[in-house]
């Protein structure tokens, strides 16, 4: 889907499909990978599919237990810190 979609060209459905990228590479243990996926999200401005009509925020992120596997990660500590832009 993201090849079909990718978020430059589909600003709607390209982040969403990215969202999910990012939960199964956390899964799949490939942490650098998803906080990379986030790290793009957190700059997109979209409409949101897990949290959905909201995109991943900083605060989000903080706060959802879903990404609790990534809470030691000092790149991923740093984006919760983050204020949205």
């Amino acid at each position: 889907a993201i090849t079909l979609s990718p978020s430059n060209k589909d600003r709607l459905s390209g982040p969403a499909f990215e969202e999910n990228l990012a939960l199964v590479e956390m899964i799949t243990g490939e942490n650098t990978r998803a906080i990379a996926t986030l790290t793009r999200l957190l700059q997109t401005p979209y409409g949101g599919w897990l949290y959905s009509p909201t995109p991943i925020t900083s605060a989000l992120l903080r706060l959802d237990p879903i990404w609790d596997p990534l809470r030691a990660d000092p790149v991923f500590q740093k984006l919760c810190e983050e204020k949205q832009q």
